[in-house]
């Protein structure tokens, strides 16, 4: 067994997580100041929804990032989804035939995007940019612009049920779904030929990763996440258009980077993604209370980003200082080492 397969990346609470989880519970003390009510079990666990979706869409980027590569056409890729669902109940097929059906269509057009990125090495950001607006157009060309509403409720269960009649089933199928993604990404030799391929893709390839197939696959599998992530927009909004999460890009690329991915790969872990999904929607819901704009918002996402993409920077510096200003052996302290 190579070195790239044979120990994976450690998987344990790092100080950028235990950062995350005090931001969350200031942003949550933050917002029980702005409401009364915020606390609430029943009113906290409603608010979940609002990052289920872009949470399912960023658990399937992660595995992308982690390769070293990006994929903007998410979103575009569960509005496909949505209105495919909508064709399939518009003719009276049940759910359980159209589910598979809509995940293997997703998944192609993921692997679509791993193919011309692998195969041919183009570059994944204007590879994702294009299908981005081509996804999209097939969204409008397989939908209609005036969308599709007259969806059966076993179409809109995921998105609309709750269980215990407070637990909504999508909190549920994404805990699930981000349990498997942890396994899959932290304890299995496919996540650990990820991370390898991510750190060095040149190195992997000699120690006899199939490259190709790694970053092909992990497109697939985020193709497949936006399958699920269209369902439940069906059973939350209760329509299919071809504008479906049109924007919500963001939203998904700033709960990865800051979860501590690395944009330019090897690095990462779900529970990350996870925390930085719970500091976003909290954030959210706060600034909802307070009435915040949507413009705002955006700008508060897009230095949230910005952040993200600057802490690994940071952290090397910093590294960096330390090394070169420790102490020398003789023991004179602060000495530049040379």
């Amino acid at each position: 067994m190579n070195r790239f397969s044979a120990r994976a990346p450690a998987w344990r609470p790092s100080a950028w997580e235990a950062t995350l989880v005090v931001l969350i519970l200031l942003a949550a003390a933050w917002s029980a100041r702005l409401s009364p009510y915020y606390l609430a079990l029943d009113q906290i666990l409603e608010s979940t929804r609002q990052f289920i979706i872009p949470g399912l869409l960023a658990l399937g980027l992660m595995i992308v990032v982690v390769t070293a590569e990006i994929d903007i056409s998410l979103a575009s890729t569960l509005a496909v989804g949505t209105v495919l669902f909508a064709r399939f109940s518009a003719h009276g097929m049940a759910l359980a035939g159209a589910l598979p059906i809509v995940l293997l269509c997703c998944a192609v057009l993921g692997a679509f995007n791993g193919f011309l990125v692998s195969r041919l090495g183009l570059p994944s950001l204007a590879v994702t940019l294009g299908t981005m607006g081509a996804y999209r157009g097939l969204a409008f060309i397989i939908g209609s612009e005036t969308g599709y509403t007259d969806f059966n409720d076993s179409y809109r269960s995921a998105g609309s049920n709750e269980v215990f009649e407070i637990v909504p089933l999508s909190l549920i199928i994404f805990i699930v779904i981000a349990l498997v993604m942890a396994f899959l990404i932290h304890k299995t030799v496919f996540g650990r030929r990820c991370f390898a391929v991510g750190r060095n893709k040149e190195a992997a390839s000699i120690a006899g990763i199939n490259v190709t197939r790694v970053k092909i696959v992990s497109y697939a599998i985020a193709g497949g996440l936006a399958a699920v992530a269209a369902l439940v927009w069906i059973g939350q909004y209760g329509s299919a258009r071809g504008d479906n999460a049109d924007g919500a890009i963001l939203f998904v690329v700033t709960a990865v980077v800051l979860g501590g991915v690395d944009i330019n790969g090897g690095r990462g872990s779900v529970l990350g993604v996870i925390l930085a999904l719970l500091l976003l929607g909290t954030l959210r819901n706060g600034m909802g209370l307070a009435n915040v704009g949507g413009p705002i918002q955006t700008v508060v996402f897009g230095a949230l980003l910005t952040l993200g993409v600057l802490r690994p920077v940071g952290l090397r510096a910093v590294h960096f200082l330390r090394s070169a200003f420790s102490p020398a052996k003789g023991g004179a302290e602060g000495r530049l080492r040379v």
